[in-house]
């Protein structure tokens, strides 16, 4: 049976109310976000510009939305339910599922520093999509979590929602790596001081020809960490007046090339190519060995390579890797701390905690082969 005009505009404005709640809540309309006009919303939905105001005023009473002559309708940052008490729980959001032992070791840091306080974690993870990551950051604060931990999606560095929750004083603290366009509480790793002592150690081991990769796909150019070796790289180029060669520091897939693999191995093969590289972190080392032992290059005679981290299989492979370790266990166990302290009344500006970084030399790097020949000569 045929609806008449009356029910057919009952429907059309509950799917209105219903298609922006479920948006705004979801986060696909986070915060800040104008609203089409009304005139707009009555041609996409059918219905009379009567109603669409009807749907906007109910959703400003929901606090959804903020409604401001001259300006426009704009989704509002959502707050918590003041009728609600907080949670003893805090929230801890990694950016992928790890195959390593190196997220757990985040978490068990976490949770032993924070059960100290009668706090449960949350845990999620949101593989890598910086919408996924800022859709659970909502949840999370709609849920009534008292803070939040963060180990932000790479290559990020500013959000509007992550401001406006700044601005409301609610707990929130990154690890690992940080937006640099916000100003918020940081536990990490001193990642320039590890960088600086990697590439003095090669060059200390007679090296000037060294590289610099990165992962592109897992840690991009922008990411704070990247950023922060990189720079610490460069610095002791610098100081040990080594010349930089851009055509040194690349991405572990470059876009001409269909593989990572494919891309290193045209690395390794240009002329005049790296004596020793410093990769960004122990997976991209193992990539550059990969690739390194698919040319026929020794490892270390031929090239030698410095990783970051200290992953559980650095000491595994072969050759075994030298790597800078950082402790992720740490920086949970030190941001968990802070939160709760933020948490419990702790003001002040934002804290940056960066936690030592430490050269573990093994034999990738040949550190070996140089004192032997250094004795070979006496």
């Amino acid at each position: 049976m045929a609806l008449n005009k009356k029910e057919r505009t009952k429907i059309l404005h509950k799917q209105l109310i219903a298609s922006l709640r479920e948006r705004i809540l979801d986060g696909r309309l986070p915060p800040g976000t104008r609203l089409p006009t009304d005139n707009e919303l009555a041609a996409e939905y059918q219905i009379s510009r009567d109603n669409v105001r009807q749907v906007l005023t109910l959703l400003s009473d929901e606090g959804l939305i903020e409604r401001t002559q001259g300006r426009g309708t704009f989704v509002r940052l959502l707050e918590h339910n003041l009728g609600q008490p907080k949670q003893k729980q805090i929230g801890l959001l990694l950016n992928r599922v790890d195959t390593s032992q190196s997220y757990l070791d985040i978490l068990v840091g976490v949770e032993q520093a924070v059960k100290l306080h009668d706090y449960s974690v949350s845990f999620n993870y949101t593989e890598r999509d910086s919408e996924q990551q800022m859709r659970d950051i909502r949840r999370m604060y709609m849920n009534q979590v008292a803070g939040i931990i963060i180990y932000p999606v790479g290559n990020a560095t500013y959000t509007e929602e992550i401001r406006q929750l700044q601005a409301t004083n609610f707990p929130l603290i990154f690890i690992d790596r940080y937006l640099a366009g916000l100003s918020t509480d940081y536990v990490g790793t001193d990642n320039r001081g590890g960088g600086y002592r990697a590439t003095e150690h090669l060059i200390i081991l007679g090296h000037r020809r060294i590289g610099f990769v990165y992962l592109h796909q897992e840690t991009p150019e922008n990411t704070s960490s990247v950023q922060e070796r990189l720079q610490g790289y460069s610095q002791a180029l610098e100081t040990y007046s080594v010349p930089y060669d851009p055509a040194l520091v690349v991405a572990d897939q470059r876009p001409e090339y269909s593989s990572v693999q494919q891309s290193l191995r045209a690395y390794l093969q240009q002329h005049d190519r790296p004596t020793a590289i410093f990769a960004v972190n122990d997976l991209a080392a193992l990539d550059v060995i990969q690739a390194a032992h698919a040319l026929g290059l020794k490892i270390p005679q031929d090239l030698a390579i410095i990783g970051f981290d200290d992953e559980r299989f650095a000491s595994r492979v072969n050759p075994a890797l030298t790597t800078i370790a950082q402790s992720l266990f740490d920086i949970g166990l030190r941001a968990g701390t802070l939160l709760v302290s933020r948490i419990e009344g702790l003001s002040g500006p934002p804290r940056h905690i960066e936690l030592a970084a430490n050269l573990i030399i093994r034999e990738s790097c040949g550190a070996q082969l140089h004192v032997q020949k250094a004795q070979a000569v006496q």
